[in-house]
Order: structure tokens, then sequence, then C-alpha cells
């Protein structure tokens, strides 16, 4: 199996660069997600679950899961799933825009039908500017490399959020990584 899907089922773990409406980082996101990737001529779509957690004035927790699919193809159906467990650290540039640090532990799991599955661990790093914009309206764009096994993708990440309600946000955010494009459209639940 193509050691790219690995990187990239860690890849969409991993939460968006922009956040709440007051800069916080305590949310819940869910998501649709559309992929395509360079080697292989099959588009995947599926889902995937983050969220973040404030600990301490500057650090947060975070995490996700995702599972993505393509279509069968003469009857068979490649699966990808992604976890990423991390620490983050946050950097106040002004009361609008924040500069964020995170570290994370990935797993991956590529499944074929028929044909079993494979799975392998590594690590994440990345690193994301958010600014609001206005009340409303907030922007984020960062970097991720991301290290599974003897793969690896460095992805930039894009990120806009309109904030309906003081807890609920509606959100759309581009990848582009070397091997592959991922599209997230999904809504945010802020505690």
């Amino acid at each position: 199996m193509n050691a790219k899907l690995l990187a990239l089922a860690a890849l969409l773990a991993i939460p968006g660069a922009a956040v709440a409406t007051d800069l916080n980082y305590n949310y819940i996101d869910a998501d649709y997600v559309s992929v395509d990737i360079d080697d292989i001529d099959e588009d995947f779509d599926g889902w995937a679950v983050s969220g973040s957690f404030l600990v301490a004035e500057q650090v947060f927790m975070f995490g996700g899961y995702s599972d993505i699919s393509s279509d069968q193809i003469m009857g068979f159906k490649l699966s990808v799933e992604g976890l990423t467990l991390g620490l983050g650290y946050r950097h106040e540039l002004s009361r609008q825009t924040d500069l964020n640090f995170g570290a994370a532990y990935e797993r991956a799991k590529a499944k074929l039908t028929g044909f079993g599955s494979e799975s392998d661990s590594g690590y994440s790093l990345s690193v994301g500017v958010r600014h609001l914009v206005s009340p409303q309206f907030e922007l984020g764009v960062g970097a991720v490399y991301v290290d599974i096994g003897d793969s690896d993708e460095t992805s930039a990440v894009a990120n806009a959020l309109f904030h309906v309600t003081d807890v609920v946000a509606i959100g759309v955010g581009l990848s582009l990584g070397s091997d592959s494009t991922a599209y997230t459209g999904g809504v945010r639940f802020k505690f």
C-alpha cells in the first residue's frame, strides 16, 4: 500500500490553524473531507473529528481522528484512518492574532478490501497563525510536517471560520501537500 496514504491520514486528523471567536482553544470540529492524491487515480472522501483544549494560558492539548475511503473499483475499496494526539503552545502577537506551535504522536492505518491492513506510527510538527478579521470571521494559515514509517508529507494549510453564534462556527479548509490536496468543510462547537 502507498506509504503516503498513512502520512495523509495523520495530517487529516490534525486540527486546523483557525480556532474560536475570542481566539480560545476549546472546541470540537466535525468535518467532511475530500482528498486528491497525486499517485492514485482515485479521489477519497470521508469525515474527521478533531478538537483542542486549553490546559494553561499558553499550552493546549489537541487531537483528532479521520476516516477516508475510495469508491469501490473492481470490487476493491481502500480506506485510511488517522489518529493524532498532541501538545501545543500559543503566543499572542496581538489581541486578534496568535502564533501557535504543535507536536503530536501520529498513528495511521490503511485497509484494502480482501488484502488486510497496514498501520504505522510517527510524529507531526506544526506551526500556524490565526487572525480574527472581525468578530464573525477568522482566518488561519500554517504548515504541517508529518513523518510516519518510511513516508513524510509537508503541507501548507489555510482555514476560514464564520462564527454563527458564540458556540457554533462553520468552517472550510484547504491543505496543499507535496503529494495530495485536501478540502474540508464542517462545523465547530466551542465551549
